[in-house]
């Protein structure tokens, strides 16, 4: 499978039957296969996380489906396949039979984001992808009990799947934070997850680097992927 990182929260996920998606507002998309589904995926509305630039790939892929936080399916054109989605629920996508890929289900959960929308959990492909969106420990310069209430609020959110062996995970990892190191030190506490994505950076990227200095990071620094595009093996045929 191929990672591809477009710009701060946006991330292009090929795998064997479909290309997953995430939050692209801005940036040039990687040259993606034309020949097999593309699942849109909008955590929520905010700027830096929907843009109407995802419309216009119905007119480029011959199979575009949207999975759209239910303030971002509003929005959507009447002729555009979307799946409009609420959190603490489950969802399911047949694939067709695609060249050299065999036809399987896309399931999503959904869980509750404290900022807006949703973050999901997608199986697809015998691989699990954990999305965040604007899920996180926001620790911000404010009264502790605010910052505390995040970080708790995000641990429930996170024990929802703590029993899913998770592939790839999207977490944020913002440098304007107090504690940046908070969310993604709770969801490797919580949840884990074979390779580790950060996101929510801009373009402060060397910034969020540094932070896995942090000592709840470093053990995690031979997992987590700053790359642009990032290839990994393909799960193996029947795994779950």
């Amino acid at each position: 499978m191929r990672v591809t990182h477009i710009y701060h929260s946006g991330f292009a996920v090929e795998l064997t039957a479909c290309t997953l998606l995430f939050d692209w507002y801005t940036g040039e998309l990687p040259k993606l296969r034309r020949d097999l589904p593309l699942i849109v995926f909008v955590s929520h509305e905010h700027h830096d996380h929907y843009g109407q630039c995802i419309w216009p790939l119905r007119e480029q892929f011959a199979d575009v489906r949207y999975v759209l936080d239910k303030d971002v399916a509003a929005d959507a054109p009447a002729d555009a396949r979307v799946i409009s989605v609420e959190p603490h629920a489950t969802y399911e996508l047949q694939l067709p039979v695609a060249p050299g890929a065999a036809p399987g289900t896309l399931s999503i959960q959904t869980l509750e984001s404290n900022d807006e929308g949703v973050a999901f959990l997608v199986h697809a492909c015998g691989t699990s992808v954990y999305f965040s969106g604007d899920l996180n420990s926001w620790q911000w310069a404010r009264p502790a009990e605010q910052n505390e209430a995040s970080e708790k609020f995000f641990r429930t959110e996170l024990s929802r799947i703590a029993n899913s062996a998770v592939d790839l995970a999207f977490v944020p990892l913002d440098p304007r934070l107090q504690d940046p190191a908070a969310g993604v030190a709770a969801f490797m506490d919580v949840v884990g997850t074979n390779a580790l994505f950060p996101m929510h950076y801009w373009d402060r990227a060397e910034e969020a680097r540094a932070l896995m200095a942090d000592p709840r990071l470093a053990p995690y620094a031979g997992i987590t992927h700053f790359e642009d595009v990032c290839d990994l093996p393909d799960a193996a045929p029947g795994q779950a």
